[in-house]
C-alpha cells in the first residue's frame, strides 16, 4: 500500500517497512519528486505522519 499526501508544497509518501512492515513516511521537496519513482531521493524518513509533519515545519523555518 503506498498513499502520496501533500503538506506545505511536500510530498509525503506512506509506505510499508520491508522489514518491519510497519508504515514509514518519506518526505520529499517538490523538486525531488519531480525526478520521478526510481530516481528520487527523500529528506526524511519518519514513523508518523506527526513526524513528519514536524520535519516539514522545521525544514521551512531552516530555509529562512
Amino acid at each position: 500500500m503506498k498513499r502520496v499526501t501533500t503538506y506545505k508544497g511536500f510530498k509525503i509518501l506512506q509506505r510499508k517497512d520491508h522489514t518491519t512492515q510497519l508504515p514509514v513516511f518519506a518526505v520529499y521537496t517538490k523538486e525531488e519528486w519531480a525526478y520521478g519513482e526510481g530516481f528520487r531521493s527523500y529528506e526524511w524518513e519518519a514513523c508518523s505522519m506527526k513526524e513528519a509533519h514536524e520535519f516539514i515545519d522545521s525544514y521551512k523555518k531552516m530555509e529562512g
